[in-house]
């Protein structure tokens, strides 16, 4: 109990001075603070998910900050799993022993970092919800192993999930201090472009303004590819080989968009098709990997076969591939979470968007005009299924073809939609 004490103390230093440092509530804050802090005034229990160091902790701790404009600091609990793995009891017991409160009673908001460090955690949090409704909960995790799972098996109807991924173009020019950019995008166009250059190697916040691309790359990979392969899911899974789950980063993320040939990789690995799913199923779960599947129009149903990976943010993959054309493609299949693309006859559309009934073919062209020829594929698509409008997201000028079907859209100025 005395460690677990000694833990909290440092961890709450509000209850003593009543603030919070500025460099932990950093002052910049993104859209998804405003939406927790409506959500505030739920009972149900908030869920902030995603990538490592895409700025959960910050967001709880600027939701803290804004709680002790109105609370009593001794009502704010914090405690983060990825330092010390307790008892959740035995930490609300020393919260009480310290600072004697009684979270059984009295309106008390508690905050979890990385939740599912906590063997059995949605069952325990589940057992405190439903007995104890002074009790407000925001957890977090940077893993997604298990967490949909447990959260849907044991928190039905007692939580809203949010998921927190790395900085959108922006909140990459508004935490630069551009925002007069965004009031006139025409005029600023030419700056617009050289930031973008700069925010697709720096979307995680803490390497907005590092000017060293080699420094960004290596944190890339020791605290957030490393950290997940080497920790997070050794931590998890007893048969984790992280020999193999490197070597799969670097295949992907060398050549994203790639299709995804069971029989090839595990052939050529020399590992059983078995143990190929498996540590394909860890890297995507854990955010360092997406799939993508060959959407049938017809029957609105998705193929097994020849389904494409990406990185699941196109940040990391700079770190193994040079190749800008895959990483143009990777840079909107993340930016618009794509889940479909089209391939049937030798024809393809690079990504799908659905919105129940209605679809939009995205295709993505790494150059400055589009030829006939490259149209080809999206006037056939538009045709077969008799789709009003496609988009092509490129490196020219904003213009229309094909009569006003098609909308061809810088990426600078598609990134900002």
């Amino acid at each position: 109990m005395k460690e677990t004490e000694e833990i909290l103390e440092l961890l709450n230093p509000w209850w003593k001075d009543n603030n919070i440092n500025k460099k932990l509530a950093k002052p910049y804050k993104r859209k998804t603070h405003k939406k927790i802090l409506e959500l505030h005034k739920h009972r149900q229990i908030t869920l902030i998910y995603g990538l490592r160091r895409t700025g959960k902790t910050t967001l709880i701790y600027q939701n803290i900050e804004h709680l002790l404009k109105k609370h009593n600091p001794k009502h704010i609990l914090y405690f983060t799993f990825d330092k010390k793995t307790k008892e959740l009891t035995e930490i609300l017991e020393a919260y009480k022993e310290l600072t004697k409160t009684n979270w059984k009673k009295e309106e008390t908001h508690v905050f979890l970092d990385e939740i599912t460090k906590l063997d059995d955690w949605a069952n325990k949090i589940k057992l405190i919800y439903d007995a104890l409704p002074n009790i407000k909960f925001t957890i977090s995790s940077s893993s997604s192993i298990g967490l949909e799972e447990e959260a849907i098996k044991n928190l039905a109807g007692r939580y809203f999930p949010i998921n927190l991924k790395p900085l959108n173009f922006t909140e990459y020019l508004e935490l630069k201090g551009k925002n007069k950019y965004l009031q006139n995008t025409n005029l600023w166009e030419k700056e617009i472009k050289k930031e973008l250059n700069s925010y697709l190697l720096r979307s995680f916040p803490e390497t907005v303004e590092w000017e060293n691309k080699l420094l960004v790359k290596d944190y890339l990979r020791t605290t957030i590819l490393d950290k997940i392969i080497k920790v997070d899911l050794q931590d998890k899974f007893r048969n984790v080989n992280r020999d193999l789950l490197s070597t799969l980063i670097e295949i992907f993320y060398s050549e994203p968009g790639m299709y995804l040939d069971y029989d090839s990789i595990s052939k050529k690995l020399r590992i059983s098709k078995k143990t190929l799913t498996q540590h394909i199923y860890y890297l995507e779960y854990s955010y360092l990997l997406k799939r993508i599947r060959n959407f049938r129009i017809n029957t609105f149903t998705t193929s097994r076969k020849l389904q494409k990976t990406y990185a699941y943010w196109w940040t990391l993959a700079y770190c193994y591939t040079n190749n800008q054309d895959r990483m143009m493609e990777n840079i909107v299949a993340s930016s618009m979470d794509a889940k479909y693309y089209w391939r049937k006859n030798n024809k393809e559309i690079d990504f799908l968007k659905l919105d129940g009934k209605k679809i939009q073919p995205i295709e993505v062209k790494n150059t400055q005009e589009v030829t006939k020829n490259q149209l080809r594929n999206m006037k056939y698509f538009l045709g077969k299924y008799n789709i009003k409008e496609g988009q092509i997201v490129y490196k020219g000028i904003e213009k229309t073809e094909d009569e006003g079907k098609i909308r061809l859209q810088p990426l600078w100025k598609w990134m900002l939609e």
